[in-house]
Protein backbone atom coordinates (compact mmCIF):
# COMPACT_ATOMS: atom_id res chain seq x y z
CA UNK A 1 0.00 0.00 0.00
CA UNK A 2 2.86 2.33 0.64
CA UNK A 3 4.23 1.70 -2.82
CA UNK A 4 1.36 2.32 -4.09
CA UNK A 5 0.53 5.73 -2.52
CA UNK A 6 4.36 6.86 -2.95
CA UNK A 7 3.47 6.09 -7.15
CA UNK A 8 0.55 8.03 -6.73
CA UNK A 9 1.96 11.06 -5.20
CA UNK A 10 5.16 11.07 -7.91
CA UNK A 11 1.99 11.24 -10.80
CA UNK A 12 0.56 13.70 -9.24
CA UNK A 13 3.57 15.64 -8.93
CA UNK A 14 4.11 15.73 -12.76
CA UNK A 15 6.43 14.21 -14.99
CA UNK A 16 10.00 13.79 -13.85
CA UNK A 17 12.61 15.51 -16.11
CA UNK A 18 16.21 14.14 -17.11
CA UNK A 19 17.07 17.82 -17.09
CA UNK A 20 14.90 20.98 -16.12
CA UNK A 21 14.95 24.24 -18.60
CA UNK A 22 17.93 26.33 -18.31
CA UNK A 23 15.50 29.37 -16.99
CA UNK A 24 17.21 31.87 -14.41
CA UNK A 25 14.33 33.50 -13.20
CA UNK A 26 11.95 36.00 -14.99
CA UNK A 27 13.32 38.53 -17.19
CA UNK A 28 10.40 41.43 -17.19
CA UNK A 29 7.04 42.02 -17.94
CA UNK A 30 5.88 43.40 -21.01
CA UNK A 31 2.53 46.47 -20.30
CA UNK A 32 0.66 48.50 -22.53
CA UNK A 33 0.27 52.07 -21.07
CA UNK A 34 -2.38 55.25 -22.91
CA UNK A 35 0.01 57.51 -21.52
CA UNK A 36 3.52 57.21 -21.11
CA UNK A 37 4.24 60.31 -19.10
CA UNK A 38 1.33 59.29 -16.57
CA UNK A 39 3.23 55.60 -16.36
CA UNK A 40 6.65 57.24 -15.86
CA UNK A 41 5.11 59.07 -12.80
CA UNK A 42 3.57 56.07 -11.35
CA UNK A 43 6.46 53.28 -12.16
CA UNK A 44 9.55 56.09 -11.21
CA UNK A 45 7.59 58.66 -9.13
CA UNK A 46 5.70 55.87 -6.89
CA UNK A 47 7.58 52.92 -7.41
CA UNK A 48 10.78 54.47 -7.82
CA UNK A 49 12.05 52.17 -10.90
CA UNK A 50 14.60 54.09 -13.15
CA UNK A 51 13.83 54.31 -16.40
CA UNK A 52 17.30 52.91 -17.58
CA UNK A 53 16.82 53.52 -21.41
CA UNK A 54 14.03 53.23 -24.37
CA UNK A 55 14.13 52.24 -27.71
CA UNK A 56 12.01 53.97 -30.57
CA UNK A 57 10.36 53.65 -33.40
CA UNK A 58 11.01 54.99 -36.67
CA UNK A 59 9.14 57.79 -36.33
CA UNK A 60 11.54 58.94 -33.15
CA UNK A 61 8.39 58.14 -30.67
CA UNK A 62 9.24 55.50 -27.92
CA UNK A 63 8.55 52.06 -28.84
CA UNK A 64 9.40 50.37 -25.49
CA UNK A 65 10.47 52.20 -22.31
CA UNK A 66 12.35 50.11 -19.78
CA UNK A 67 11.96 50.48 -15.95
CA UNK A 68 14.78 48.66 -14.11
CA UNK A 69 13.98 46.14 -11.24
CA UNK A 70 17.58 44.99 -10.80
CA UNK A 71 20.55 44.26 -13.33
CA UNK A 72 18.41 41.19 -15.11
CA UNK A 73 14.45 42.40 -13.99
CA UNK A 74 12.72 45.07 -16.01
CA UNK A 75 9.34 46.46 -16.16
CA UNK A 76 8.87 47.20 -19.91
CA UNK A 77 6.13 49.79 -20.86
CA UNK A 78 4.61 50.11 -23.94
CA UNK A 79 2.86 53.32 -24.89
CA UNK A 80 -0.47 53.17 -26.94
CA UNK A 81 -2.86 50.81 -25.02
CA UNK A 82 -6.14 51.12 -26.70
CA UNK A 83 -9.84 50.90 -25.24
CA UNK A 84 -10.30 47.99 -27.29
CA UNK A 85 -7.24 46.11 -25.71
CA UNK A 86 -8.42 44.52 -23.06
CA UNK A 87 -5.96 42.85 -21.07
CA UNK A 88 -2.93 45.42 -21.21
CA UNK A 89 -0.37 42.94 -20.55
CA UNK A 90 1.54 41.26 -23.35
CA UNK A 91 4.00 39.38 -22.43
CA UNK A 92 6.29 37.67 -19.43
CA UNK A 93 9.71 36.74 -20.24
CA UNK A 94 12.40 34.69 -18.30
CA UNK A 95 16.01 34.84 -18.73
CA UNK A 96 18.57 31.95 -19.34
CA UNK A 97 22.30 32.19 -20.14
CA UNK A 98 21.73 29.13 -22.93
CA UNK A 99 19.14 30.19 -25.14
CA UNK A 100 19.81 27.57 -28.25
CA UNK A 101 20.09 24.43 -25.70
CA UNK A 102 16.55 26.05 -23.93
CA UNK A 103 14.68 25.94 -27.55
CA UNK A 104 15.82 22.85 -27.77
CA UNK A 105 14.89 21.22 -25.13
CA UNK A 106 11.37 22.53 -25.92
CA UNK A 107 11.27 21.31 -29.52
CA UNK A 108 12.20 17.81 -28.18
CA UNK A 109 9.37 17.98 -25.65
CA UNK A 110 6.70 18.63 -29.06
CA UNK A 111 6.76 22.29 -28.26
CA UNK A 112 6.81 24.73 -31.26
CA UNK A 113 8.86 27.88 -30.02
CA UNK A 114 10.03 30.37 -32.93
CA UNK A 115 13.18 30.93 -34.20
CA UNK A 116 15.98 32.78 -32.41
CA UNK A 117 16.29 36.27 -33.49
CA UNK A 118 18.22 39.50 -32.15
CA UNK A 119 16.37 42.30 -31.47
CA UNK A 120 17.00 44.95 -33.98
CA UNK A 121 16.29 47.72 -30.61
CA UNK A 122 17.54 46.09 -27.61
CA UNK A 123 19.89 43.59 -29.50
CA UNK A 124 19.12 40.93 -27.23
CA UNK A 125 18.86 36.94 -28.31
CA UNK A 126 15.20 35.48 -27.70
CA UNK A 127 12.00 33.26 -28.68
CA UNK A 128 8.92 32.88 -28.01
CA UNK A 129 5.89 30.71 -27.50
CA UNK A 130 2.58 31.62 -28.60
CA UNK A 131 -0.90 31.09 -28.02
CA UNK A 132 0.13 28.98 -25.11
CA UNK A 133 -2.76 26.54 -24.27
CA UNK A 134 -5.22 27.89 -22.07
CA UNK A 135 -4.02 31.49 -21.97
CA UNK A 136 -5.44 35.34 -23.07
CA UNK A 137 -3.46 37.11 -25.12
CA UNK A 138 -0.52 36.81 -23.11
CA UNK A 139 2.99 35.05 -25.02
CA UNK A 140 5.86 33.91 -23.03
CA UNK A 141 9.19 35.08 -24.22
CA UNK A 142 12.70 33.66 -23.57
CA UNK A 143 15.59 36.01 -23.58
CA UNK A 144 19.98 35.83 -23.45
CA UNK A 145 21.16 39.34 -22.87
CA UNK A 146 24.29 39.63 -25.19
CA UNK A 147 27.18 41.06 -24.58
CA UNK A 148 26.50 44.16 -26.87
CA UNK A 149 22.45 44.52 -25.68
CA UNK A 150 21.35 47.23 -23.79
CA UNK A 151 20.81 45.15 -20.68
CA UNK A 152 24.13 44.20 -20.65
CA UNK A 153 25.75 47.76 -21.59
CA UNK A 154 23.50 49.21 -18.38
CA UNK A 155 24.99 46.79 -15.50
CA UNK A 156 25.30 48.25 -12.24
CA UNK A 157 23.83 51.58 -13.50
CA UNK A 158 20.51 52.58 -13.32
CA UNK A 159 19.76 50.88 -9.84
CA UNK A 160 17.75 53.74 -7.99
CA UNK A 161 18.30 53.78 -3.69
CA UNK A 162 14.49 54.77 -4.63
CA UNK A 163 13.24 51.27 -5.51
CA UNK A 164 10.46 49.82 -3.44
CA UNK A 165 11.48 46.30 -4.84
CA UNK A 166 14.80 44.88 -6.35
CA UNK A 167 13.16 41.33 -7.18
CA UNK A 168 10.45 41.23 -9.21
CA UNK A 169 8.98 37.71 -7.74
CA UNK A 170 5.84 36.66 -9.74
CA UNK A 171 3.50 37.24 -12.48
CA UNK A 172 0.39 37.22 -13.29
CA UNK A 173 -1.44 35.18 -16.59
CA UNK A 174 -5.08 35.30 -17.31
CA UNK A 175 -6.51 31.24 -18.14
CA UNK A 176 -9.39 30.83 -20.08
CA UNK A 177 -8.66 27.24 -19.22
CA UNK A 178 -6.98 26.36 -16.31
CA UNK A 179 -6.42 22.54 -16.26
CA UNK A 180 -5.16 23.47 -20.13
CA UNK A 181 -2.72 25.99 -19.17
CA UNK A 182 -1.23 24.01 -15.76
CA UNK A 183 -0.88 21.01 -17.78
CA UNK A 184 1.64 23.36 -20.22
CA UNK A 185 3.56 24.55 -17.53
CA UNK A 186 3.76 21.33 -15.43
CA UNK A 187 3.70 18.66 -18.29
CA UNK A 188 5.87 20.71 -20.85
CA UNK A 189 7.92 23.03 -19.65
CA UNK A 190 8.58 21.21 -15.95
CA UNK A 191 7.13 24.03 -13.44
CA UNK A 192 5.93 23.03 -9.74
CA UNK A 193 3.16 23.71 -7.89
CA UNK A 194 3.75 25.65 -5.09
CA UNK A 195 -0.18 27.17 -3.57
CA UNK A 196 -3.44 27.17 -4.88
CA UNK A 197 -6.32 28.60 -3.91
CA UNK A 198 -9.90 28.00 -3.93
CA UNK A 199 -12.47 30.02 -4.20
CA UNK A 200 -13.77 31.31 -0.53
CA UNK A 201 -16.88 29.47 1.42
CA UNK A 202 -16.40 25.93 -1.18
CA UNK A 203 -14.73 23.50 0.18
CA UNK A 204 -11.09 22.64 -1.34
CA UNK A 205 -11.40 19.71 -3.74
CA UNK A 206 -14.33 19.37 -4.00
CA UNK A 207 -15.11 17.63 -7.07
CA UNK A 208 -16.82 19.93 -9.15
CA UNK A 209 -14.49 22.68 -8.09
CA UNK A 210 -11.54 24.31 -9.36
CA UNK A 211 -9.05 26.74 -7.92
CA UNK A 212 -8.97 30.34 -8.64
CA UNK A 213 -5.19 30.77 -8.51
CA UNK A 214 -2.67 28.44 -8.72
CA UNK A 215 1.23 29.61 -8.38
CA UNK A 216 3.99 27.60 -10.28
CA UNK A 217 7.49 27.90 -9.70
CA UNK A 218 9.95 28.02 -12.63
CA UNK A 219 12.41 25.05 -13.41
CA UNK A 220 15.76 26.33 -11.98
CA UNK A 221 17.41 28.12 -8.94
CA UNK A 222 15.66 31.30 -8.80
CA UNK A 223 12.21 30.84 -6.85
CA UNK A 224 10.25 33.20 -9.30
CA UNK A 225 6.88 31.97 -10.08
CA UNK A 226 3.94 32.82 -12.13
CA UNK A 227 0.47 33.03 -11.11
CA UNK A 228 -2.08 31.63 -13.20
CA UNK A 229 -5.79 32.76 -12.62
CA UNK A 230 -9.01 30.74 -13.41
CA UNK A 231 -11.27 32.96 -15.68
CA UNK A 232 -13.20 29.77 -16.08
CA UNK A 233 -13.77 30.08 -19.62
CA UNK A 234 -14.65 33.49 -19.79
CA UNK A 235 -12.45 36.20 -21.13
CA UNK A 236 -12.08 39.91 -18.71
CA UNK A 237 -15.14 42.16 -19.70
CA UNK A 238 -12.94 45.51 -18.74
CA UNK A 239 -9.08 46.52 -18.60
CA UNK A 240 -9.58 47.00 -14.90
CA UNK A 241 -10.78 43.71 -14.28
CA UNK A 242 -7.91 42.22 -16.69
CA UNK A 243 -5.21 44.09 -14.88
CA UNK A 244 -6.57 42.77 -11.49
CA UNK A 245 -5.40 39.21 -13.19
CA UNK A 246 -2.60 39.99 -15.32
CA UNK A 247 -0.25 41.79 -13.03
CA UNK A 248 3.34 41.80 -11.58
CA UNK A 249 4.19 41.40 -7.97
CA UNK A 250 7.48 42.84 -6.95
CA UNK A 251 8.96 41.59 -3.33
CA UNK A 252 9.49 44.11 -0.61
CA UNK A 253 11.39 44.01 2.58
CA UNK A 254 9.13 45.81 4.68
CA UNK A 255 6.05 45.86 3.77
CA UNK A 256 4.62 48.80 6.43
CA UNK A 257 7.82 50.97 5.07
CA UNK A 258 6.83 49.82 1.44
CA UNK A 259 2.96 51.34 2.18
CA UNK A 260 4.29 55.03 3.61
CA UNK A 261 6.34 55.57 1.21
CA UNK A 262 4.03 54.85 -1.47
CA UNK A 263 1.64 57.25 0.16
CA UNK A 264 4.37 59.72 0.65
CA UNK A 265 5.55 59.64 -2.94
CA UNK A 266 1.49 60.39 -3.66
CA UNK A 267 0.04 57.41 -4.57
CA UNK A 268 -3.73 58.42 -3.30
CA UNK A 269 -5.59 55.70 -5.75
CA UNK A 270 -5.51 53.01 -3.15
CA UNK A 271 -4.56 53.50 0.63
CA UNK A 272 -6.43 49.65 1.84
CA UNK A 273 -3.57 48.80 4.48
CA UNK A 274 -1.12 45.83 3.81
CA UNK A 275 -3.34 42.32 4.85
CA UNK A 276 -2.11 39.10 5.63
CA UNK A 277 -2.73 37.15 2.61
CA UNK A 278 -3.92 33.13 1.96
CA UNK A 279 -0.63 32.53 1.34
CA UNK A 280 0.47 33.91 4.51
CA UNK A 281 2.28 36.73 3.43
CA UNK A 282 1.71 40.92 3.71
CA UNK A 283 0.77 42.18 0.53
CA UNK A 284 -0.91 45.39 -0.69
CA UNK A 285 -1.81 46.61 -4.57
CA UNK A 286 -0.64 49.52 -6.62
CA UNK A 287 -2.31 50.27 -9.59
CA UNK A 288 -1.29 52.34 -12.76
CA UNK A 289 -2.80 54.66 -14.20
CA UNK A 290 -4.67 52.31 -16.69
CA UNK A 291 -5.73 50.16 -13.86
CA UNK A 292 -2.89 47.33 -14.29
CA UNK A 293 -1.62 45.93 -10.45
CA UNK A 294 1.71 46.06 -9.07
CA UNK A 295 1.33 44.02 -6.12
CA UNK A 296 3.64 44.54 -3.56
CA UNK A 297 4.67 41.45 -1.36
CA UNK A 298 6.59 40.60 1.92
CA UNK A 299 8.79 37.79 1.92
CA UNK A 300 7.55 36.35 5.29
CA UNK A 301 5.85 37.35 7.73
CA UNK A 302 7.89 39.61 10.36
Amino acid sequence: MRIAAAVLALLAAGPVFAEDLPLLGLAHVGIRVTDLAKARAFYSGVIGLDEAFTTNNDDGSVFVAYFKVNDHQFIEIFPGLKPDQIVPMTHIAMYTDNLQHLREMMLARGLEPTAIHKGPRDHNLSFSLRNPPGQELTFLEFVQYAPDSLHVKDLGRHLSPRRLSTHLEHAGIITLDVDAAYKFYVDKLGFHERWRRYHEGLQPNAPAEKPTLIHLGLPGPSKDYIELSNFNGKPAATQARAGMAAHCSLEVPDIKKAFQESIDRGETKNRQQPRFGMDQRWQFNLFDPDGTRVELMQPKAQ
